[in-house]
């Protein structure tokens, strides 16, 4: 027989259970208290009209400013969702193209089919794992930004990056975010937003890779206005409540399904 919670019990584990797994849905958390599917969205609209989660497709996701797991594991979840982003991205990349693309769980994706499928194309990165995979490719000409190594991140940051950013010059750059709002893409850190920032300034475009759980999502640092993003390559439709991002066709929403 399972445990009763009451209702403010109930909200605090559903808080806990999204920290310890960021993937869990609505209808596991029904089995786990024990009520029904309508129960816990009921609670989880009330979590996230007070800021602690927001609503994703099926479930929810905690809302943390300052934190996000590291890249292990993240590139351990939503493997499928970030696989179709990736080959629906690479189509907006051609031959001779000079890219900029940050490290990151769903840019790594995007490098492997970079790898797969493009040639002639010259790839700057802070990503060590990226400018590896690029680089088996012979035809690719990889560029790796000097900096100081986050371990967690598999890549360089700190202002060498963005001072090293500076020379070049590309096509596009393709980027991650922890979050989109209608404010523009988010994410936790300063050194995370400082690359993605630099990325963008010096590119004629900029794509941004994002599953659909970012949408609604608050980091602690906005990375750029809305509008300094040429397109958002996601994996499903965003909720009614996010289609207002796209509402004025800039950026362009690509939904690769």
């Amino acid at each position: 027989m399972k445990r009763k919670f009451s209702k403010q019990a109930r909200r605090e584990r559903i808080v806990a259970e999204l920290r310890a797994n960021p993937t869990v849905r609505i209808s596991e958390l029904a089995r786990t208290f024990g009520v029904t599917t309508e129960t816990v969205r009921r609670d989880v609209d009330t979590l996230s009209r007070e800021g602690l989660v927001s609503r994703t497709y099926g479930g929810a996701a905690v809302t943390t400013l300052a934190h996000e797991p590291s890249l292990d594991e993240r590139t351990a979840i939503l493997v499928d969702e970030r696989t179709r982003i990736a080959k629906r991205a690479v189509a907006f990349v051609q031959p001779g193209d000079v890219l900029m693309v940050d490290s990151g769980a769903t840019t790594a994706h995007f490098v492997r089919r970079l790898a797969v499928e493009l040639k002639d194309i010259t790839v700057i990165t802070n990503s060590i794992a990226h400018a590896a995979v690029a680089g088996s490719n012979p035809s690719i000409k990889v560029i790796l930004c000097p900096g100081y190594f986050l371990a967690g991140e598999r890549g360089t940051y700190g202002p060498e990056v963005a001072e090293f950013l500076r020379r070049y010059r590309a096509n596009q750059c393709f980027v991650g975010a922890g979050g989109m709002t209608a404010e523009g893409p988010n994410d936790v850190s300063a050194e995370l937003c400082w690359v993605k920032r630099a990325m963008i300034e010096r590119s004629a475009a900029c794509t941004l890779l994002i599953d659909h759980s970012k949408f609604g999502h608050l980091g602690l640092e906005v990375i750029c206005p809305l509008d300094r993003v040429t397109r958002v390559v996601t994996d499903r439709q965003p909720l009614p409540e996010h289609q207002t991002i796209f509402s004025k066709g800039n950026p362009e929403l690509v939904v690769a399904e």
